[in-house]
């Protein structure tokens, strides 16, 4: 997973591409910026089917020791669904990933309209 921020604010998470850096490194990176953000993805809720319960448990007390700093500094997530609706286990897991981060996670299109999205998420934060 490469965490894309070539485009700050809107950072990419790319479940596709593969990093030498640990993804936890790299949000610790994107944390230690300092600056405001939108996350956009295009990864699905079973992307993560092949980790194992000790990856999934580290990664939870990651999450769980950085939710603070996250949740100041990230404006919201923004999914890209493409052109389907996204199914109701996905946007209740939106829901739910989102009142447990404290951002709002957010469906979108396109990468256009991720961008209009997080634009509008970052103008609302100022």
């Amino acid at each position: 997973m490469l965490i894309d921020v070539s485009h700050a604010p809107y950072v990419f998470i790319k479940a596709e591409v593969e990093s030498n850096v640990p993804v936890e490194e790299q949000f610790q990176k994107l944390l230690d910026n300092g600056q405001p953000f939108v996350l956009i993805t295009n990864h699905g809720q079973d992307d993560h089917e092949d980790e194992t319960v000790e990856e999934r448990r580290e990664k939870a007390l990651f999450f769980k020791r950085i939710k603070d700093r996250l949740s100041k500094l990230c404006r919201g997530m923004i999914i890209l669904a493409g052109d389907r609706a996204p199914p109701a286990p996905a946007r209740l897991l939106a829901t739910t990933a989102g009142k447990a981060f404290g951002f709002t996670v957010a469906f979108a299109s396109s990468k256009d309209d991720a961008i209009r999205q997080g634009k509008a998420l970052l103008a609302n934060h100022q």
